[in-house]
């Protein structure tokens, strides 16, 4: 089935050839429907082109996100390029009103708690998405007809590049698939005066979302964020920092998944272990969901180390916390001081939870240009208050294909 014009951009290795750049050209003007089509598509999608553009992601960089940190990386895009985008995105927000408010963030939240008629939606967060999930069909970022949109072409295939070398980089082969639709989200993002975005992490087990955890075919696995703001921005004067909870320690293995399961916390290092170990969830246990069991990579990386006894999901990862893991879950005790969330369950008593003594403080300032990577599931951030100014980005993920469920074992409680 057809999934719209932007997918190809999202997938193709962008070039300097004359030839592939037509190819995009006439993909983002023409609408191809027929299967021969689609097979052309995703074979050229695949093809490797000798003259692609490199953006050479350091190594630093990459070993940053493997070990669960933010990878920072100034200049990505020039300002003549970050001026050209963040004048279609203005325009795009206020003379086409394309945007969409989804009052997540801090001023939205607070407003419709106490006054849903006096909400200003100018000083929340809006997007500008690609692809409308609620209507399966594309967004107005994809759009070939609204504002710059040769411009957003432009970006899109430097993105695909970028993810095309991250897939590589950090040994993810599932990021870098161009024949699965909606597998990739981007968007353009404002934040209003005053609008911040509490702490989060953009992805969760499946275990983690009830019922609706399985119903999807991929999950997020790398944020990426390219900020849009004027050169004179100044983040001690205008604020909008990401702010983000890194590990002091560095994650002695690769953070994110293993084999489909989900990272959900971590061993904090110890004299005797000075290893900071990330803990995964083994959330189909005999090929049930719902049936779990948490567990650590051995040292050689050949073999899982259990931490827990097997236990159901509903209630226990729902109505838990780092103390009850540590004390009820875990049946070594010296083992189950050192365990804690990624980010703990929320519920009524989160605000009364320890903070996780393994956690330093990162802001990130948003400067015209800069380009941050991160793992989905692995690193917590909240965005915080712009002061008085606009903050323009542009922003997604890079999806990995969801682990398979056994249907005929399918157990949803």
């Amino acid at each position: 089935q057809p999934f719209g014009s932007l997918a190809i951009a999202h997938s193709l290795r962008p070039s300097h050839s004359p030839l592939l750049s037509t190819f995009v050209h006439l993909f983002f003007t023409m609408r191809f429907t027929s299967a021969s089509a689609w097979s052309l598509l995703a074979i050229v999608a695949h093809v490797s082109i000798p003259n692609a553009s490199a953006l050479s992601i350091p190594n630093s960089a990459l070993e940053t996100i493997n070990a669960g940190g933010i990878a920072v990386l100034p200049n990505f895009l020039s300002p003549s390029v970050v001026s050209r985008l963040r004048s279609d995105a203005h325009d795009l927000y206020y003379d086409e009103n394309a945007f969409i408010v989804d009052a997540l963030a801090g001023y939205g939240q607070k407003a419709g708690a106490k006054d849903k008629a006096s909400f200003d939606a100018s000083k929340d967060r809006a997007v500008l998405p690609a692809y409308t999930p609620s209507q399966k069909r594309e967004g107005p970022f994809a759009s070939t007809t609204l504002g710059d949109a040769d411009a957003r072409q432009d970006l899109t295939a430097t993105i695909a590049q970028l993810r095309y070398e991250l897939a590589k980089g950090l040994e993810r082969p599932g990021l870098d698939t161009p024949d699965r639709p909606n597998n990739h989200e981007i968007s353009f993002t404002r934040f209003g005066a005053g609008a911040n975005l509490a702490r989060h992490v953009d992805e969760h087990h499946e275990e983690l979302k009830g019922r609706a955890g399985w119903s999807k075919a991929t999950r997020r696995s790398i944020s990426w964020l390219v900020y849009l703001n004027e050169e004179d921005w100044n983040a001690d004067r205008d604020g909008g920092e990401l702010r983000t909870y890194e590990r002091i320690s560095r994650s002695s293995k690769p953070v994110g998944a293993r084999q489909g399961d989900l990272q959900v916390g971590w061993l904090a290092p110890t004299k005797n272990d000075n290893k900071e170990r990330p803990v995964f969830l083994d959330g189909r246990r005999g090929g049930v969901s719902g049936r779990c069991a948490m567990y650590i990579d051995s040292d050689d990386g050949e073999r899982r180390i259990y931490l827990t006894k097997e236990f159901e999901s509903d209630p226990y990862l729902f109505l838990t916390s780092d103390f009850f893991v540590q004390n009820l879950l875990i049946q070594d005790h010296d083992l189950g001081r050192r365990f804690h969330y990624l980010e703990q369950p929320k519920s009524a008593v989160t605000a009364y939870f320890k903070a996780d003594p393994g956690e330093a403080i990162k802001d990130v300032a948003p400067t015209g240009g800069t380009l941050v990577l991160f793992d989905s599931v692995t690193l917590p951030h909240e965005v915080l208050a712009t002061k008085e100014r606009e903050r323009w980005a542009t922003s997604g993920w890079f999806h990995e294909v969801q682990q398979p469920v056994h249907d005929s074992q399918q157990l949803f409680l």
